[in-house]
């Protein structure tokens, strides 16, 4: 659509109109109670383990928050066996003793750490079901501390060659909890270091475990890979430093430099095993440079899966991500990403995402474009209860993937928020979400608060439902401010969407750049709603990027002109300043 400054011929007009904008009543909701339509998917796709209950092979259910494991996430009791630093062990007699004991074990079985350890610790081809937890010793504090990734690093048989801090390859019912896992590195395309690691692989039929690639082990007899718990650990400072090198032409803009803080990442197909029950809850990443990987992602052949709980900030990549299509025919489905806050995330300074300038010789930004939650191409995927503070974009459901889709995504109960900022280039100034303390150095920066988009050539998004958000985009320092930042913003191919109930804001009467809703293509077809809504801080601006609402090729300053001229009945029973009193009072969860 076009996306500048609205034609001078129309700023005229649009002065007139202000003049009595301030006295004009707010646009009113229709008589009669309203009756929600039914939305494209709902709660009920999303069922939990009973609390209490441990995840069973196969089952369908999303593992619990309060009792992931089937316990109250909480630190050991006891240890099985015990290795301190302090008396000389290291990580390789960790690695050592795991590697002996992983496929005997009848029960759970408890790896205690105490102190430093300065290289990876490995889980790799762990086929028995009795969990074996890696954590602190009761009354100690464990960090790995590692430097550069060494070649030993990585499992041969994994679908890309990525680097764990902790590694789990090819296996099962692993838990790692409270570690901290900081300082691990790389600078290029010849590594990607990972704070925490998990993978599998079901996309080879080939048994023999001396040949590679061969099947996860877990796989094996029938079996499955699944229930890793990955629970209340610190990943910090997880670099490739080649995305902070600015004068050097061969890492600007390189797709190959990459590190993840924590990542899960799953080679199969839509009929092949899947790993099931992973969950990532109550972990700190931050401090990362992780070029163009994301900071937590999940990735590929995965279901039944919980993120929850994470603080994710300070981050020059995507908060989280849950991805299809790209380890396989594969889409990880059927996840619920809960209570996590995610914040400070942005790309301004990442060569990786850079472009070369031949005149000075310097690798320099590009729009910034990394989201605080991204889902890019999952299915059956629950956002909810998150808050998500100065990202570049704040939720982003999308598919990169040509010809491929993403569907059934459920955000719900969001809060998303970006401050005005102070410059186009970091430090940009705001503040951080209630509760965390300190200041924002990247504000300003996000395009979209809520962007539901098909970015991927032919590629599509459907059955998506977001109820009960409140959304609010006061960016004004986006690289190119031109092209708006708008709170809600939908493009691509898109179909059956409901837009319900959620509270939209930009920044005011004087906001020349923040639409609250915006529509760069119209619907691809299906029964789309766009209802009940409760829009705030409008401009009132005689110039503005496509005004408050807008069309592909017309936009509108008040709610009553978008109502009356969007040709689709859309927010025919929204209002400005509240819920209108004839709309639910209760969502359809």
């Amino acid at each position: 659509m076009n996306r500048s400054a609205r034609p001078a011929a129309r700023i005229a007009a649009a002065a007139a109109l202000m003049t009595t904008l301030a006295a004009a009543p707010a646009a009113s909701a229709r008589a009669g109670t309203i009756t929600q339509p039914a939305p494209p998917v709902t709660a009920s796709a999303f069922p939990v383990e009973p609390a209490g209950t441990a995840p069973a092979d196969g089952d369908g259910l999303i593992p619990n928050p309060q009792t992931p494991t089937g316990s109250p996430i909480g630190p050991p009791s006891s240890c099985t066996v015990t290795f301190a630093s302090a008396s000389g062990s290291t990580s390789a007699d960790v690695n050592s003793w795991i590697t002996a004991h992983e496929n005997s074990i009848t029960s759970t079985t408890v790896v205690c750490l105490a102190g430093t350890f300065t290289s990876p610790v490995h889980v790799w081809g762990k086929s028995s079901t009795a969990l074996l937890e890696i954590a602190p010793g009761p009354g100690s504090a464990a960090t790995l501390d590692l430097g550069q990734v060494a070649p030993g690093d990585t499992n041969p048989n994994q679908f890309w060659a990525d680097s764990g801090g902790v590694s789990i390859v090819d296996s099962r019912s692993v838990e790692i909890y409270g570690l901290t896992v900081e300082n691990y590195t790389w600078n290029g395309t010849g590594h990607s270091p990972a704070g925490i690691y998990v993978t599998v692989r079901s996309d080879t039929a080939n048994q023999d475990q001396s040949k590679v690639p061969h099947l996860s082990a877990c796989f094996l007899g029938g079996g499955s890979c699944g229930d890793i718990y990955i629970l209340d650990n610190t990943v910090r400072d997880i670099t490739n430093t080649a995305d902070e090198n600015y004068t050097t032409k061969s890492v600007c803009g390189n797709g190959n430099v990459d590190a993840y803080g924590i990542a899960a990442i799953a080679a199969g197909s839509a009929t092949s095993p899947p790993l099931q029950h992973l969950v990532i809850e109550g972990n700190t990443v931050t401090g990362t440079r992780t070029g163009q990987s994301e900071t937590v992602t999940i990735n590929g052949d995965i279901t039944d899966f919980l993120a929850a709980g994470n603080s994710i900030h300070d981050v020059d990549n995507i908060g989280l991500d849950t991805i299809g299509w790209e380890t396989g025919t594969a889409q990880a489905r059927h996840g619920y990403i809960t209570g996590n806050t995610v914040y400070n995330v942005d790309t301004w300074n990442n060569a990786a995402y850079g472009k070369w300038n031949s005149g000075s010789g310097n690798c320099g930004p590009q729009q910034e474009n990394a989201a605080g939650i991204y889902d890019d191409g999952a299915s059956y995927i629950r956002i909810s209860s998150n808050t998500v503070w100065n990202a570049d974009q704040g939720i982003n459901l999308d598919v990169e993937t040509a010809g491929k889709e993403t569907d059934h995504l459920l955000v719900s109960y969001n809060t998303v928020y970006d401050d005005p900022g102070t410059s186009k280039s970091d430090p940009s100034t705001g503040t951080n979400p209630p509760g965390t303390g300190g200041t924002s150095t990247v504000a300003g920066h996000d395009p979209f608060a809520l962007y539901i988009d098909a970015f991927g050539r032919r590629a599509s998004i459907r059955d998506v439902y977001v109820h009960d958000n409140t959304l609010q985009n006061q960016s004004q320092n986006y690289l190119t401010p031109s092209a708006g930042m708008p709170v809600v913003d939908l493009g691509g191919l898109w179909s059956n969407v409901q837009v319900w109930h959620n509270t939209i804001k930009g920044m005011g009467a004087a906001d020349r750049y923040n639409p609250l809703f915006e529509v760069d293509k119209q619907p691809s077809g299906g029964t789309n709603t766009v209802d009940c809504n409760n829009y705030g801080n409008l401009s009132a601006a005689s110039s503005t990027v496509n005004g408050n609402f807008a069309l592909p090729a017309t936009d509108w300053l008040t709610l009553a002109q978008w109502q009356a001229g969007n040709k689709h009945g859309w927010d025919a029973d929204s209002q400005v300043g509240s819920f209108a009193g004839n709309c639910p009072g209760q969502s359809i969860p």
